[in-house]
C-alpha cells in the first residue's frame, strides 16, 4: 500500500499481478508490528524461492472433544515416522489447540523437486498415519467427521500456503503465542495456553528449541525414497 515502510519489501511472484510483502531483518518485524500486523502466516517456501518447498508443516488439529495429551501423543508418534524417513523434525505450539510438527529440507538439486511433490509426500504420511490408527487421525477435512480424532493437517504444504510463524502471537484470549519448544517438553503437562506475549520473551532466553534448525535442512528425495522403499516392502 502506499506509504508501506521502507524497511518492508516487496517481491513478485510468477503468475501473480501483485507483489506479495517480503520481511528479511528485524527491524521490518517492528514495522509490521507499528501497523498493528499481529499475526504473521509466512509460506514455507525458500528464501528468495518461492516455488521451492523450504520446509514441510504438519498441522495437528484436535476436535473439542480430544484432550491435549493425545495430540502430544501424535507428535511423538509423527516425529518417529519423519525420523525414520531420514529428517530432522521441531514441534512448537499453534497458539491455539494444536501442535505443528515442522522439519527443513535442503535446497534441492537441478531435477529440483516441487510443491506437488511436498504435498504428496505429507498427504502420504498422514494418511499412513491414519490408515494404522482410524480410530485416532482423520485426514479429511469436513469437521462432521473429526469427532474423537486429530485432524492430519497436510495441506499448508502448498505454493500459496501458509502457517503460522515460531513465535508469532495470536489473536486470541490471552495474546497466546506460537512457540518453539524443544522434544523434552512434548510431554504431558504441556500447556499452550502458558506462552503468551508477556511470558514468551523471558521463556524464549532459558529455551534451547529448535537449535540448530538451519543445519537440519535434509532432501525431500531421499525422504521419498525411504517412504516408498517402506511401502513396498510392507506388501
Amino acid at each position: 500500500m502506499r506509504g508501506i515502510s521502507h524497511l518492508l519489501k516487496l517481491v513478485k511472484v510468477s503468475g501473480d499481478k501483485q507483489p506479495y510483502l517480503q520481511i528479511d531483518r528485524v527491524q521490518g518485524l517492528i514495522a509490521v508490528a507499528q501497523i498493528a500486523a499481529l499475526e504473521l502466516h509466512p509460506w514455507n517456501c525458500r528464501p528468495d524461492e518461492p516455488n521451492v518447498p523450504g520446509r514441510l508443516v504438519f498441522d495437528l488439529d484436535p476436535a473439542p472433544d480430544v484432550k491435549f495429551d493425545a495430540v502430544i501423543a501424535a507428535a511423538l508418534e509423527l516425529r518417529e515416522r519423519l525420523e525414520a524417513l531420514g529428517l530432522v523434525p521441531f514441534c512448537k505450539t499453534t497458539g491455539g489447540k494444536g501442535l505443528h510438527v515442522v522439519t527443513a529440507l535442503a535446497k534441492p538439486g537441478r531435477n529440483a523437486l516441487g510443491w506437488a511433490e511436498a504435498k504428496t509426500f505429507a498427504q502420504t504420511v498422514c494418511v499412513q498415519m491414519e490408515e494404522d490408527s482410524p480410530t485416532r487421525y482423520i485426514v479429511k477435512m469436513a469437521k462432521s467427521a473429526r469427532t474423537g480424532r486429530i485432524f492430519l493437517d497436510y495441506l499448508r504444504n502448498d505454493r500459496t500456503a501458509t502457517a503460522v510463524a515460531p513465535l508469532s502471537p495470536r489473536a486470541r484470549d490471552g495474546a497466546t503465542v506460537s512457540m518453539p519448544v524443544p522434544w523434552t517438553q512434548v510431554r504431558s503437562g504441556l500447556d499452550p495456553k502458558r506462552f503468551t506475549i508477556s511470558t514468551v520473551p523471558a521463556l524464549w532466553k532459558r529455551t534451547s528449541a529448535w537449535q540448530g534448525y538451519d543445519k537440519s535442512a535434509r532432501s525431500l528425495e531421499h525422504a521419498i525414497r525411504q517412504l516408498t522403499r517402506r511401502k513396498q516392502s510392507s506388501k
